[in-house]
């Protein structure tokens, strides 16, 4: 029998049906298969160009030198000698003649400059110097039965060499000058013998000590020699056999780096053993006074 229209459009739809079954089937079956295949390239996929490109190995004799050994650790000391565990760097030098502790130069710690920089403000160690100054005082003198005493004019000048912070070698010349009326008669005869209105000088030469108590007060004492020096219408005199004693406290109360100012009291005395200017074997002047002393050094 022939088939009708209606089995041979079923027959056509069925083929296409199974064919496109059958092609959905292989295409599972391929993806399923990519999935399960490691996706890293194979090592035989390299390019053998990159073998070559490995330089050989150098020769033995062009060969990297090996590097040096570490020194050997030095052995540690015995016990007793090996310094302590907190040890740190060594302390600062302390500073030279002159140079206060607690005077603060701005450097590092332990560090002062050279003595050939200027003297700190303070300091009282000074390898030179010279002062003079001027000042009031009372001049007096004394014999056997006669003595009197008048304001004067003081005068002082000092040249110091420093030995150490506090002490000082002092060169000094200090005097006082003032007017006296003299009544001994035998003036008037001898005129080494002081009669009426005199202008007598008395100046002390002598060489001693100066010590800073503080750092602005000091005082000094010397021994040496004397001078009484006089003049008037009548002529002019001296007499330089006296003996001469010193002895002054003063303070610096203002110091820079190369001078200073000071207020000194002083006072000397001079013995006179062989002279007859008062009518007397044994004449005795003394001094004492206030001085304004400017330092330089």
């Amino acid at each position: 029998m022939e088939p009708t229209r209606l089995d041979r459009m079923l027959k056509r739809a069925s083929v296409l049906v199974t064919a496109t079954l059958a092609t959905l089937a292989v295409h599972g079956a391929a993806y399923a298969q990519q999935d399960q295949t490691p996706s890293a390239p194979p090592a035989a996929s390299q390019p053998a160009s990159e073998e070559a490109q490995v330089p050989p190995p150098p020769p033995a004799s062009e060969a990297t030198p090996a590097p040096p050994s570490a020194p050997e650790a030095t052995p540690a000391p015995p016990p007793g000698y090996g310094p302590p565990p907190s040890y740190g760097p060594p302390p600062g030098y302390g500073p030279p003649p002159g140079y206060p502790y607690r005077y603060h130069y701005g450097y590092q710690p332990g560090y002062y400059p050279p003595p050939h920089y200027a003297h700190p403000i303070g300091s009282t160690y000074r390898p030179f110097m010279f002062g003079f100054g001027l000042g009031v005082s009372s001049l007096s003198y004394s014999a056997t039965d006669v003595s009197a005493h008048e304001v004067a004019l003081s005068y002082a000048l000092h040249l110091g060499f420093g030995i150490t912070p506090r002490w000082m070698v002092l060169l000094a010349m200090d005097g006082a000058w003032g007017e006296f009326t003299f009544n001994d008669p035998a003036g008037l005869t001898d005129p080494n013998v002081l009669y009426g209105k005199r202008s007598t000088a008395l100046t002390t030469y002598t060489a001693g000590a100066q010590f800073f108590m503080m750092r602005w007060l000091y005082s000094r004492l010397g021994l040496g020699l004397a001078c009484l020096d006089w003049t008037s219408d009548r002529g002019d005199g001296s007499d330089c056999s006296g003996q001469a004693a010193i002895a002054g406290v003063g303070a610096e109360f203002l110091q820079t780096h190369s001078t200073s100012l000071a207020a000194e009291l002083a006072a000397l005395v001079a013995r006179f053993p062989e002279s007859r200017s008062i009518g007397d074997r044994n004449d005795v002047w003394y001094s004492i006074g206030v001085n304004l002393l400017v330092n330089l050094f």
